[in-house]
């Protein structure tokens, strides 16, 4: 999610909440929760809709259960990009999270910078070294080259500011819907795939889209000068960033329908085997944008046969770790409503910190913002209800802080807050925020560009502990059920319990903590004579049953700097454990 705050101080001392851009809209906008899939029930008001009869609380599992896919995979933005190419410390950094993919952006604008002049270099750094490291990559192709604007009277590229480290952003032209966009995919006039036919060179996305699947899929142009083995090269293309945000796209939502399906059919012509990702959704300026564009295709005859123009749905989430149930399982919604099944994956997630450099450590109540202890709930949550909804691949926002959503250059000393002033602007500099997002799993080296002076530069945080338990312990699962035990009300229950199972060691893992603010006693029935309990810092430690139960005090919730619905003021639960045990063949 790129917000474009403007100024940074929250609550407290004073301090004035100055939000600006997608922040305050998500304020003015939380509120709307969006349909249910047809046929089903709706939500509640403008609550947490998870206790609505639709919800799967308790997912039976049958007496013949049979492993099936199994999930899920991780992966974490920024482990590198072609503006901001990773040392070989920032790489052995990200592959120690134990993620395997990277997500960064390939900026038209950037590789085409005179019309038909192409300029690779930089990326094609970026996918060898990623490669070399045996990481796989999401790469988005976004970003409209100024003399390719529709605008009226298009903005020149001197007038651009340099483009932050470590974040996904684009400038007003680039924005803009590209030119060329609505000619036909092909050379003989239309959009109908062929195997010996050719781009029309007139839609210039179309033409973008396949020079950069040519170049870097299996046996492409890098490929072949590199003499890679079969196999190895990019597969996954994701059309664009956040399209429903005026912040990425100024174009219309039929507009972003008519990239989505240029781009696809012009990346499968390139490589029969490439896998389209539906643009990242950040979901809460219109909730209903991904089935709104599938409304626009069911009157396609060509979209049914092409996969409805996309193989992979990709949907973000931030600061309300319950919403990535609810995403995910919304988007499967709409997919099931016509009958039918993608991938969807979580390809943002995260909260920043504002106990530490640079975020406002004067202000326990900055908005969005929770402690790092607080942060590292989030990612195992978080993880927990997406997995259950049936995320495939799971990724953290970010590796290092980058430039978080501030302007490029924003750098200061930490401080208490003396330095800025009654607008959340530096004194000595008005143009530059006082305080900014600590979303790194690792804080960042003082060769960065924004935020270079961390008291321990290049360290991990409390979240980056929990990212790896995740990538240890949630693994080669598969759903089994949720309860919210604890209460009178099954689905409102004061507990939250997500439950995996997974085959090959048979093994439960449940995933538990408080929804509240007080404490909770979970009485775990036991499936076996003793279990592994796993807290987010990755400690580990053997317990016992008694009497057929594990008991367990469960933290009551902390975080209430987000509002994340009328039904609980926590936007993320209380210190999380994992529960794992081995069971029977036939889980429970």
């Amino acid at each position: 999610m790129r917000i474009r705050s403007e100024h940074f101080v929250g609550r407290g001392k004073g301090w004035t909440i100055v939000l600006g851009g997608a922040l305050l809209i998500l304020v003015l906008t939380i509120r709307q929760v969006a349909s249910a899939p047809p046929g089903q029930a709706p939500g509640a008001g403008d609550g947490d809709p998870a206790h609505v009869q639709w919800m799967p609380v308790i997912k039976k599992i049958p007496s013949d259960y049979v492993a099936g896919p199994v999930g899920p995979e991780y992966g974490v933005v920024f482990m590198s990009s072609a503006e901001d190419p990773a040392d070989e410390q920032q790489y052995q950094n990200a592959l120690s999270t134990g993620a395997s993919w990277n997500r960064w952006p390939i900026y038209w604008p950037l590789v085409e910078k005179a019309e038909n002049q192409f300029d690779w270099s930089a990326q094609d750094r970026t996918v060898e070294a990623d490669l070399a490291h045996g990481l796989k990559i999401n790469a988005i192709l976004l970003g409209t080259p100024w003399f390719y604007q529709t605008a009226v009277q298009p903005l020149q590229p001197e007038a651009l500011p340099p483009r932050p480290q470590g974040q996904i952003t684009l400038f007003a032209p680039e924005r803009a819907t590209p030119v060329g966009l609505y000619d036909p995919v092909f050379a003989d006039g239309t959009d109908t795939p062929g195997q010996h036919k050719t781009i029309n060179q007139t839609n210039r996305w179309a033409r973008f889209v396949t020079a950069a699947v040519n170049r870097y899929k299996p046996g492409g142009v890098l490929a072949q000068a590199n003499n890679w083995d079969a196999g190895v090269g990019v597969r996954h293309w994701e059309m664009w960033n956040e399209p429903e945000l005026e912040s990425f796209w100024d174009g219309s939502l039929p507009d972003y329908a008519r990239l989505l399906k240029v781009g696809y059919l012009a990346a499968k012509h390139a490589d029969p085997e490439a896998q389209v990702l539906f643009g990242g959704l950040a979901n809460f300026t219109q909730p209903n944008y991904y089935g709104d564009v599938l409304s626009i295709y069911d009157g396609d005859p060509l979209a049914r046969p092409h996969n409805y123009f996309h193989d992979i749905l990709a949907t973000h989430n931030y600061s309300c770790s319950w919403r990535s149930w609810y995403y995910v399982y919304r988007a499967g919604g709409t997919l099931a409503s016509r009958d039918l099944q993608k991938p969807i994956w979580l390809n943002e997630s995260g909260v920043p910190a504002w106990n530490d450099y640079p975020g406002p450590v004067w202000d326990s109540g900055s908005w969005y913002r929770a402690t790092m202890s607080e942060q590292a709930d989030f990612v195992i949550q978080s993880a927990f209800y997406a997995a259950f909804a049936g995320a495939d691949v799971i990724f953290h926002f970010q590796l290092y802080d980058g430039c978080g959503n501030q302007p490029a250059g924003t750098d200061f000393p930490p401080h208490n807050g003396e330095l800025c002033d009654d607008q959340g602007r530096l004194k000595s500099n008005p143009d530059y925020p006082c305080a900014g997002d600590a979303n790194g799993l690792f804080s960042n080296p003082t060769d960065a560009t924004c935020f270079s002076q961390h008291p321990q530069p290049e360290t991990a945080r409390p979240n980056y502990a929990a990212y790896r338990v995740l990538t240890t312990y949630l693994r080669d699962a598969q759903p089994l059920w949720r309860q919210r035990p604890g209460g009178d009300d099954p689905y409102r229950g004061p507990q939250e319990w997500i439950a995996f199972y997974r085959p090959s060691t048979r093994e439960r893992i449940l995933g538990l903590w408080a929804r509240f603010g007080q404490d909770e006693i979970a009485e775990v029935p036991a499936i076996s004579n003793q279990a592994t309990l796993v807290t987010p810092d990755g400690a580990t430690r053997v317990i016992q049953p008694q009497g057929g139960v594990y008991r367990l005090t469960l933290p009551g919730a902390t975080n209430q700097n987000t509002w994340c619905g009328a039904d609980n003021p926590y936007a993320i639960g209380g210190r999380p454990y994992i529960l794992i045990e081995t069971g029977p063949r036939n889980p429970s």
